[in-house]
Formats: C-alpha cells, sequence, structure tokens
C-alpha cells in the first residue's frame, strides 16, 4: 500500500541537546513542540522545578515540572475561569488556592472586590512571574498586603482549615491548583487531594457562593467523568455547570467548573 500512495510528507527531524525542552505533552498525552527561543528563569524550589521560556509566538510562559502552566497570550484562561460577564464580583470576598502566576488575581482585582486571598505555596513561581510574567500578573505580586487583597505564603489546606476552625465564609472559592488527574480510576494521593480541596472550600463557601476551577481537556472525557462522580459524592449536595474555551498555550479545549451548593 505504501508503494501505491499517492503522497509523501516530510517530517521535521526531532531537536535534541538544547538548553530548553521544546516538547511539552498535551492534557492526553499527546507530544507537541513548542516555538521556544530562549530560557528567561530556570530554579528548583522546594515543591518544583520552575522554569519561564520565550515562545515565538505565545509570549513568556510558565512552566511547572515541564508542564505547561500559563503564557502571555491565555487571558481567555482566567476570563473562562472567573466566568468574566456572567459573575459578578463587586464587593464579594474571595479566596484563591494556588494561582501563582497572579493572572487570576490581577483579573479578579479589575472587577473591584471586597477583598481577595491568593493562598500560594510556592515562593519561587511568586517572585519569578512579578518579574517575567508581568503581562499576565501586572503589578499585584510586588506587594503581599494591600487593601484589597493579600497573599499568603503557605499551604492552602492549613489555611482552609484555620477559615473553617473559624467560621469565616466567602462568595467564592477559586481552585487554581493542579489538574484533574489523568487516571484509570479516581484514585491515589492526586484524587485524595482533590477530595480534601473540595469538601473543604465547600465548608467555608456561603450558602449562595461557587467554588470555580479548571478541570482538564476536553479530549479527556473519561477523567472529567470522573471528577463528576468525585462532585456528587462530597460532604454537601452540589450542582454544577460547565464552561469551556481554546486555551493558546494549550493548544486545546479546556474544561472549566462552577460548583454551588444545591
Amino acid at each position: 500500500m505504501a508503494l501505491n500512495s499517492q503522497r509523501s510528507k516530510h517530517l521535521p527531524p526531532v531537536k535534541r541537546g538544547t538548553i530548553y525542552d521544546l516538547y511539552l505533552t498535551l492534557s492526553d498525552e499527546r507530544l507537541l513542540e513548542y516555538d521556544i527561543d530562549k530560557l528567561v528563569f530556570e530554579a528548583r524550589s522546594p515543591y518544583q522545578k520552575v522554569q519561564i521560556v520565550h515562545s515565538k509566538s505565545l509570549g513568556n510562559m510558565l512552566i511547572l515540572d515541564e508542564l505547561q502552566n500559563m503564557s502571555e497570550a491565555d487571558l481567555i484562561y482566567s476570563e473562562t475561569l472567573m466566568q468574566r460577564g456572567k459573575e459578578c464580583y463587586e464587593d464579594k470576598e474571595i479566596v484563591i488556592l494556588g494561582g501563582g502566576d497572579g493572572g487570576l488575581l490581577w483579573e479578579l482585582l479589575k472587577e473591584n472586590p471586597k477583598r481577595v486571598t491568593m493562598l500560594e505555596i510556592d515562593d519561587v513561581v511568586i517572585k519569578a512571574c512579578s518579574q517575567y510574567m508581568r503581562s499576565v500578573c501586572g503589578d499585584c505580586l510586588d506587594k503581599r498586603i494591600t487593601s484589597k487583597y493579600e497573599i499568603i505564603v503557605g499551604d492552602c489546606v492549613i489555611a482552609l482549615n484555620h477559615m473553617i476552625n473559624e467560621g469565616h465564609q466567602v462568595d467564592y472559592v477559586f481552585g487554581d491548583l493542579t489538574d484533574i488527574p489523568i487516571s484509570t480510576a479516581p484514585h491515589g494521593d492526586a484524587w485524595d487531594f482533590i477530595r480534601l480541596i473540595l469538601n473543604s472550600s465547600m465548608k467555608v463557601l456561603k450558602p449562595t457562593g461557587k467554588y470555580m476551577t479548571h478541570g482538564n481537556g476536553a479530549s479527556c472525557p473519561k477523567s472529567l467523568k470522573m471528577y463528576e462522580e468525585v462532585l456528587s459524592q462530597l460532604c454537601v449536595p452540589v450542582k454544577f455547570t460547565k464552561d469551556e474555551a481554546f486555551i493558546p498555550s494549550f493548544f486545546e479545549v479546556w474544561i472549566f467548573y462552577q460548583v454551588s451548593l444545591k
């Protein structure tokens, strides 16, 4: 059959020996070659390998443990996560779990909230993005506390438990943490962490509050279905809606969840 083929295609060779990794994986583990031309920043924090590289088409990109997280071309990620134009954040109290790139915090501050608390464990990410991802985070990572927001460097689980013990409730919790795992069953450390975060977040939400989070690629329907099953088994009954957007640096459609108490 190959001898009778009417077409042929030249495949470019794999580039080896570069000082930065040109090949990153999509959510369903497809391999993609990025047009990276410069390593901007690299360090290993106590938690992960932190890199910022430059892409000719996407601008600077934050990469954590070899996984693409955020680029300067990804405003649509933050806007879909926060459901801009669909949710009203004016005079609302908000908690961000993760979000070390500062993109979500920066966009939420434009909506005139009452106060935003960002809980990020990795100070290396915050400092790197404040210097090299300013088109994403603006100047919001330059200060750790203002009249409108506070950035707390530490374990968000500990902070959530403190809020629960104090009876402190908020209008919105954003889960800007790990993606939904790609696995054959909803078991293991990553899934246990997701359950812990979800159950803790439900306890700090006001009755009218919402938990907003990203899921994974639309090309991973089995894992998304498992996540929805986890939502049905939380400590309190919840309902959810979904939205999706094509994220430029992910090169795929990503799914976002909006979870509220029944």
